[in-house]
């Protein structure tokens, strides 16, 4: 991730296994020598209020909004605690419409924990975000924005729905083989979702990993 230096590192949830205050901190200390500001947002194993401590950016209590240029960035928290599954509350789905509204940017990235699409993984599309369709009603009214990504379903998804493209990161720490009816490990080892976020609304995207892996796999770049 150092050599790729990106201009921002974005967490799409579950930053914590156990949520201690420890593996918070040294998730934090460990990003901090990438030399990039980092957005995070939290999963179903997170707890908040303590994830919060070490990550000052994120969704806490309302939208996060960052500008990148012509791009605004919106994280959302989309966990309930004591749930697996994620959700929105309707009040939290005005806030995040009156966020974007108020933006003048030319497009717009969401980023959320949960998948509101499915992502053909019977293990963890079990476990999606409840009432999708409110949300993706957001999304159909909004027409600046050209993509939703998540984290939450341990290995990479792509898909395109009416133009806007959504996108499943992988895991760092542990992915599933694609399709999967159960969790089943993929040994071609951790992984994390690189995005490239043109000036002209284009979305260029990829998966990076480690120079050695299990697999011996040392592409970084694939569309």
């Amino acid at each position: 991730m150092r050599r790729w230096d990106p201009d921002l590192v974005l967490l799409t949830g579950d930053v914590s296994e156990d949520a201690s205050p420890a593996s918070y901190a040294r998730v934090a200390d460990s990003l901090g020598t990438i030399g990039a500001p980092v957005l995070a947002l939290p999963g179903n194993h997170d707890d908040p209020e303590v994830m919060k401590k070490y990550f000052r950016a994120g969704p806490w209590g309302c939208p996060r909004a960052v500008e990148l240029g012509q791009w605004q960035l919106v994280a959302l928290d989309s966990t309930l605690a004591g749930k697996i599954s994620g959700t929105f509350s309707h009040q939290a789905l005005e806030r995040f419409d009156a966020c974007m509204r108020g933006s003048k940017a030319k497009y717009i990235l969401v980023a959320l924990h949960h998948q509101p699409v499915p992502v053909d993984a019977p293990w963890i599309d079990r476990y999606a975000l409840e009432n999708p369709e409110l949300f993706l009603n957001c999304i159909d009214r909004e027409k600046r924005v050209r993509c939703v990504a998540w984290g939450h379903v341990h290995h990479a998804f792509s898909s395109e729905r009416k133009g806007v493209k959504f996108m499943g990161a992988p895991s760092s720490a542990a992915n599933s083989l694609p399709a999967s009816p159960k969790f089943t490990l993929d040994l071609a080892g951790p992984s994390c979702r690189w995005l490239e976020l043109g000036e002209d609304g284009s979305v260029e995207t990829g998966v990076l990993r480690p120079t050695q892996s299990s697999t011996g796999n040392t592409i970084h770049r694939i569309r």
